[in-house]
């Protein structure tokens, strides 16, 4: 994929500063990091590699185990990478390959233990044996045997809206570097730890995605708000999910899967925070979750910059994915996506906004299916008449138009 988010078969030769070198139909063209979004590629998934599994913001996780911490920086074994140095401010969680941590905002950390107790406090230290949580109480030792989850307290981690490297591995863990070469048989990402290099085998690697450079997906973004409110009570607890749909399921419509999107249901709110001159443009699109039942799915969207409202959709139903919307962002200092409530209320309002991404350069327009062919309703041989150019001109005028109206609601 290049930077206008056009995509082509090729076949990877190397990565190096000048660019990811590529042949196209056995013609060899170098693809310049200005214009370079991602490599991706099919590969039987694997399990994850590792005792646990380590969660980071942004939705990167890696295989492994800890071995200890040194200043800021959580020491990671990983049986891909070998040791390598986390920023402790990054980390969202830690569970079993296989587990999963609820994604909202915590005060503390919390650490669920295999008896089912939870313990809360601050995580002050790991070995390979134990971590070390202190508590209210004083410090706490915890044998990482017993161990099911720590849910790590919300931080304002920084760092992410720099360029860089995202690369994904076959068994679904992905890793972000600062920077990154490549030849026919391995990867060396430099990660954003201390450390150096670290060689990736390609033969496990599925994408190799840059972050921050022409485009930057919002789902690898972190929004300064992110509010989601029910309908009716509290008992309902649907915030939004960065690369899934509300439930955490993977996104789709009709048969196509989308790696990169958001999840929410009504009413959402996520606003970005933008620099206001770095990109240029806003695209998306969205559609109802196929697992809303019932058709009964209705919903208003809007998208604000600067909580000006420059996209509104009133009454979107299921069964339908949205044109590409492509909204010139103007310098504007915040970008705002909401879902609210429709005629149903709350009502299996959950929709995937698809691939919303912030662009440097503004992408061409793109071609629009044209509507399907009206049925004749009897089965007359068709006779056209041609009329005469006064006859044109009052057809012309009299046609009625029915220009779409837009309702701009009051800001929550």
């Amino acid at each position: 994929m290049t930077a206008d988010l056009r995509t082509e078969a090729v076949a990877l030769k190397s990565i190096d500063a000048a660019g990811v070198h590529v042949t196209v139909n056995g013609v060899e063209k170098v693809v310049p990091f200005a214009q370079f979004v991602e490599l991706s590629r099919s590969l039987p998934p694997v399990p994850l590699a590792g005792r646990f599994a380590l969660r980071l913001a942004g939705g990167d996780r890696i295989g492994g185990e800890p071995v200890g911490v040194k200043g800021e920086q959580l020491v990671w074994k990983s049986p891909v990478v070998g040791d390598t140095e986390i920023s402790m401010r990054l980390l969202t969680g830690l569970t079993k390959p296989d587990g999963a941590i609820r994604d909202e905002r915590r005060k503390d950390d919390v650490v669920t233990m295999s008896n089912g107790d939870t313990v809360h406090g601050t995580v002050a230290n790991f070995t390979p044996t134990n971590i070390t949580l202190q508590t209210d109480a004083g410090p706490t030792d915890i044998p990482l045997d017993s161990l099911v989850s720590i849910a790590f307290a919300t931080t304002a981690a920084g760092g992410r809206d720099k360029p860089g490297f995202r690369v994904r591995l076959d068994d679904g863990s992905s890793l972000l570097g600062s920077d990154i070469t490549a030849d026919a048989s391995a990867i060396q990402l430099t990660m954003s730890g201390k450390g150096g290099a670290r060689p990736v085998e390609l033969a496990h690697v599925t994408d190799i995605e840059q972050v921050n450079g022409p485009v930057s997906w919002l789902s690898s973004r972190v929004p300064s708000q992110s509010i989601y409110v029910p309908y009716l009570g509290s008992g309902q607890a649907y915030p939004a999910r960065m690369n899934a749909n509300y439930a955490g399921q993977p996104i789709f419509f009709k048969d196509r899967q989308y790696l990169r999107g958001i999840g929410v249901h009504s009413y959402s709110k996520l606003v970005f925070p933008l620099d206001g001159k770095s990109y240029a443009a806003f695209r998306t699109r969205y559609a109802i979750d196929p697992d809303a039942r019932g058709g009964v799915a209705d919903v208003t969207v809007r998208i604000k910059l600067d909580d000006k409202v420059v996209h509104e959709r009133e009454h979107f139903r299921a069964g339908e994915i949205s044109p590409a919307v492509v909204i010139d962002l103007n310098g504007a200092a915040s970008l705002t996506l909401e879902v609210d409530f429709g005629a149903n209320m709350d009502a299996e309002d959950r929709l995937n906004w698809i691939e919303p991404v912030l662009l440097k350069v503004r992408p061409a327009p793109e071609p629009v299916e044209p509507p399907p062919a009206a049925v004749p309703a009897t089965t007359a041989p068709a006779v056209q008449v041609t009329p005469t150019p006064s006859e044109a001109t009052t057809q012309a005028t009299a046609a009625p138009t029915t220009a779409p109206t837009t309702r701009v609601v009051p800001v929550r």
